[in-house]
């Protein structure tokens, strides 16, 4: 029986299978992003071609949203009754941040700071923000702390420039 098992033809054997290396998928690599600085010549990344705001102007649109909100009906307030902002302590520190240090909290003197920048062409949106922002006594302390100035506006031009803007200033205490 043992002769007639070893002459009986063996079952075919199924191919060996043939190993397959699984396609390399790698995860995708995160676009290579410059280092964001304002320097001479500034380095804004996505922020480049925005519009930047000024504390004042960021003020000015809060201020507006709230006094908006305030006319609404307060069924169609979506934070509920008559909340006019979240009250979460980052929106809050937020609000008080806006409110101490804006420089023009009169729409007039807003407007007028806003034309008098615009006169400005060579300088751009952040420059213009920052000038608004800062508040900068003379032109070395403007040109060294937006350093992108130096090659744009005289010292004499960016001179007069602050002197009107601190004209325009709401004086604190008023």
């Amino acid at each position: 029986m043992e002769e007639e098992m070893r002459d009986a033809p063996r079952p075919a054997l199924p191919p060996a299978p043939i190993f397959h290396a699984p396609k390399q998928v790698s995860r995708p690599k995160p676009p290579v992003q410059e280092e964001e600085e304002m320097g001479t010549e500034p380095k804004l990344g996505d922020f480049d071609n925005v519009h930047a705001l000024s504390v004042s102007e960021a003020r000015a649109v809060i201020t507006a949203v709230h006094a908006a909100r305030k006319k609404k009906d307060a069924t169609s307030n979506p934070l509920g009754g008559d909340r006019i902002h979240n009250e979460s302590t980052t929106i809050t520190q937020f609000m008080e941040y806006v409110e101490n240090f804006a420089r023009y909290k009169e729409n007039e003197n807003l407007h007028a700071l806003s034309g008098l920048l615009d006169s400005h062409s060579e300088l751009t949106s952040v420059e213009k923000a920052l000038l608004g922002s800062l508040a900068c006594e003379n032109a070395d302390e403007a040109k060294t702390l937006i350093p992108s100035l130096m090659s744009k506006i005289s010292d004499d031009n960016l001179a007069g420039l602050l002197n009107e803007m601190t004209k325009l200033q709401d004086r604190f205490g008023a």
